[in-house]
């Protein structure tokens, strides 16, 4: 059956960059809460890391700082230490389908970084979602199946003719297979997706093989 619509993940899927994440997320967060709590807060920083599987950014919640205010430091973040990715630019644009990246991350910074990597977002997606203001925080961390609803009825396709790809199964993929996408995971996560592949370029592999492109 052919593919009609790809919903990407950004962070971890369509970008890889331990060494990018770890300098620009973890970095940013870190300079935030000590400039907001100090000490006490690198401290609850450094639980939530340790008991919530990795996710720092829980901490927001806990210490009350909005989200605009780490946005602003992601937004603004040198992204010099990401490479170009021309291989995956081409692959992704051969895709005949809709694309779409929903994103936890600010839109803005989306942009930036699809555009770093090689992308020109505007053309290359049909639809870039993430955080922007107003919003308290973004909608991907609620895990609702909201978004990928709304996404289906906008381009008017069938849960059965899309997929979800993403590197974290409750945030990325989850929602989507409880509205009945099919859904890749990508990397060794934890998580009952349809299909498992080492990286994107395997699943879009798959896609094509699947009478997904040009």
């Amino acid at each position: 059956m052919a593919t009609n619509l790809i919903v990407f993940d950004l962070d971890g899927t369509i970008v890889s960059s331990p060494v990018f994440y770890r300098m620009i997320y973890s970095g940013t967060l870190n300079r935030l809460v000590a400039d907001r709590r100090g000490e006490q807060g690198v401290a609850m920083l450094r639980y939530c890391r340790e008991h919530y599987d990795g996710r720092g950014e829980l901490v927001l919640f806990a210490l009350n700082i909005a989200f605009r205010e780490w946005a602003h430091f992601l937004i603004n973040a040198p992204l010099e230490s990401l490479k170009p990715q021309p291989d995956l630019c081409r692959k992704i644009r051969s895709f005949k389908g809709i694309k779409v990246v929903y994103t936890g991350s600010p839109v803005e910074m989306a942009s930036k970084i699809l555009e770093h990597v090689g992308f020109s977002p505007n053309d290359d997606f049909d639809l870039i979602m993430g955080w922007r203001e107003p919003e308290l925080f973004p909608t991907k961390w609620t895990c609702s199946t909201f978004v990928f609803e709304e996404i289906l009825r906008r381009f008017s396709v069938s849960p059965s003719k899309a997929w979800a790809v993403g590197d974290v199964w409750d945030t990325d993929l989850l929602p989507a297979k409880m509205v009945g996408m099919k859904t890749a995971l990508v990397g060794d996560a934890i998580g009952m997706p349809d299909c498992r592949f080492p990286n994107i370029e395997m699943f879009l592999k798959a896609i094509e093989l699947s009478d997904g492109f040009v």
